[in-house]
């Protein structure tokens, strides 16, 4: 991405503010508070499938998304152990696994249809 006004590239693998917020809002609370927001862990899935649409090109991927990927799975699977609302919720923390194997993979999210097999 370009900075149109200063003329500098910037990389997707900056710091991101609203991934931060939304891991917070997500992974925080359900970690401080026990409470599974479902609509926050859509928010955060999307922002995350957006920022994999333009890191496509980047040879690299920033820590900060990989640890809020992993952050997701962790908390999840680690709530369900004793959170019935959250352990209905479990097949979450394989989709946020996906997510990871499919943005090192450089995928985007449309690249592969449910249901329909992957032609290599």
């Amino acid at each position: 991405m370009l900075n149109d006004k200063l003329g500098v590239h910037v990389s997707e693998n900056h710091f991101d503010i609203v991934l931060e917020e939304l891991t917070d809002r997500a992974v925080g609370r359900l970690l401080k508070t026990d409470t599974y927001d479902a609509p926050a862990f859509d928010a955060l899935e999307d922002h995350i499938w957006q920022k994999a649409e333009e890191l496509q090109s980047e040879p690299a991927i920033s820590k900060q998304l990989l640890l809020t990927i992993r952050s997701a799975i962790g908390a999840i699977r680690s709530r369900a152990e004793y959170l019935p609302a959250v352990r209905e919720q479990l097949h979450r923390a394989n989709d946020f696994d996906v997510l990871l194997d499919r943005l090192i993979a450089g995928e985007r999210r449309a690249d592969r249809m449910p249901g329909i097999p992957r032609i290599i």
